[in-house]
C-alpha cells in the first residue's frame, strides 16, 4: 500500500509538471516586465556564452533559450538579425569538423531564422545565403561521416552545400552533401535532397523532386523587410507584448506555475 501511495504521488507530480509546461504554451502568464527581464537575460547569456564561440556574429541577432544553442567547432559565422528558437528537447546545433587545413566552415547569412531541432554539420563548407528559413528538425550535412567500407574512417566523402538567398527548408527535411539550392526555392517537409535544386523551385519527396515552379512575376517579400526600420520593429514587438500581457500579475503567474488549471 505504501509503495502504491508513493507511485500515486509521483504520478501526480509528473502530471502537474506536464500541465505546467502545457500551461506555458497555452498562455503566457508572465507580466510584461517579467517577460522583458527573461528576454534581457537570454540576450546577456547569448553574448557571454554563445557569441564568443563564433568567429563572427552580426548585430541584432536574437536567441530564445540560448542555453540550448550548441556551437561545436571553429569557423562559424552568422550575419545580422538572425533569429533562433531552441528548446531543451530540440536544441539547435552548429557543428564544424576539425581539420588541420582549417577549410571546414559554416557561414549563415543575414535575416535567417532557425527553429527548434535544426542541425547543421560541416566537414568542408556549408554556405547559407540571406533570408533563409529553417523549420523544426531540418538537417544539413556535407559529409557521409563514415566511409562506406572502412567504418573507422571519418568524415567519409564530403562535398560543399550552398543555399542561395531566401531558401526555405521545411520541417524535418534533409539536405545532403554536394547540393546547391537556388534562391527562393522551397524544400518540402520530410524531403531528402540529394541533387541540386534550381532557383524558384519547390521540391518534395525522398529523393526530392520538383513539384512546382514559383511565379517569378510575383514579388517576393523577404524576412529582411521586417527590419527596414529595425528600431520601429523592436518597438512594435514591445507594444504588442505590453498589450497582450497587460492583465497578468505576479500572483497569477506564480499560480500558473504551482497550480495550473484550465481556467487560467
Amino acid at each position: 500500500m505504501r509503495l502504491f501511495a508513493v507511485k500515486k504521488r509521483c504520478a501526480r507530480f509528473t502530471f502537474a509538471r506536464n500541465e505546467t509546461r502545457a500551461g506555458r504554451v497555452r498562455r503566457d502568464h508572465r507580466p510584461y516586465l517579467v517577460k522583458r527581464a527573461f528576454q534581457t537575460l537570454s540576450q546577456l547569456y547569448a553574448q557571454c556564452y554563445v557569441h564568443p564561440q563564433l568567429d563572427a556574429i552580426g548585430e541584432g541577432c536574437s536567441f530564445i533559450n540560448p542555453r540550448h544553442f550548441h556551437v561545436n567547432g571553429p569557423r562559424i559565422r552568422i550575419g545580422v538579425r538572425m533569429h533562433s528558437m531552441a528548446t531543451r528537447e530540440r536544441p539547435i546545433s552548429l557543428t564544424v569538423y576539425p581539420d588541420k587545413e582549417q577549410r571546414s566552415r559554416i557561414t549563415i547569412g543575414s535575416y535567417c531564422i532557425l527553429l527548434p531541432g535544426v542541425r547543421i554539420a560541416a566537414a568542408t563548407n556549408i554556405e547559407i545565403g540571406d533570408n533563409c528559413m529553417f523549420a523544426t528538425g531540418c538537417y544539413l550535412t556535407d559529409a557521409d561521416w563514415h566511409d562506406q567500407y572502412d567504418r573507422t574512417a571519418a568524415p567519409g566523402k564530403t562535398r560543399p552545400i550552398v543555399l542561395g538567398n531566401n531558401v526555405w527548408i521545411g520541417d524535418s527535411a534533409i539536405v545532403c552533401k554536394g547540393v546547391t539550392i537556388g534562391e527562393n526555392s522551397i524544400v518540402g517537409a520530410g524531403a531528402v535532397v540529394t541533387r541540386d535544386v534550381p532557383p524558384n523551385t519547390v521540391v518534395a519527396g525522398n529523393p526530392a523532386r520538383p513539384v512546382k515552379q514559383l511565379d517569378t512575376s510575383q514579388p517576393f517579400k523577404r524576412r529582411e523587410a521586417l527590419f527596414h526600420d529595425a528600431e520601429g520593429y523592436d518597438a512594435y514587438l514591445q507594444r504588442y507584448d505590453a498589450f497582450m500581457l497587460q492583465e497578468n500579475s505576479i500572483g497569477s503567474w506564480l499560480r500558473s506555475l504551482i497550480l495550473p488549471s484550465r481556467e487560467q
